[in-house]
């Protein structure tokens, strides 16, 4: 007499996301630039039926206010984020990140960068591979902004 098992591997979600977004500074920096525009580029790697891995590049950029001592500069940022998304099964998300941005600053004869650690969080909405979304974003004391996200995830072999 014998026993046969059979067992199913959960196989999860590979998606690549690309968006755009519009950028809102806070703090000192939000008087001194004008609302930033970025794009980004994801990859989002299921686990299990609900979860996914995310890697997150993007680039915003920022044009300074004119009548300011910043006039004439430009601010662009650069972050690089690895997270994870929990995805519910009508749609809504949650995702915390955490990685590094490149922050420049730009102007007449001189150019500064740094780069700092960084964490975002990100709840949004998901339906029919669009994706809209809400995320705040910091750098610490350096830099902080909230995002507004329209983007689409291309599904991959693996769902």
């Amino acid at each position: 007499m014998g026993t046969t098992i059979y067992c199913y591997g959960q196989t999860g979600n590979n998606q690549i996301g690309v968006g755009a977004e519009g950028d809102f500074l806070l703090g000192s920096y939000s008087s001194a630039y004008n609302v930033g525009f970025g794009g980004n580029l994801k990859g989002l790697f299921g686990v299990g039926q609900s979860g996914q891995i995310t890697l997150t590049a993007g680039y915003s950029t920022f044009s300074s206010k004119s009548g300011t001592i910043f006039a004439g500069q430009t601010l662009s940022l650069v972050p690089i984020l690895a997270g994870y998304r929990y995805n519910t099964s009508n749609g809504f998300y949650g995702e915390p990140q955490i990685g590094v941005g490149d922050l420049t600053t730009k102007g007449p004869g001189f150019s500064f960068s740094q780069t700092n650690f960084a964490g975002s969080l990100n709840v949004g909405y998901v339906t029919n591979g669009f994706d809209l979304s809400l995320r705040y974003y910091t750098e610490g004391d350096v830099i902080s902004m909230f995002a507004i996200r329209v983007g689409y995830n291309f599904s991959l072999k693996g769902k």
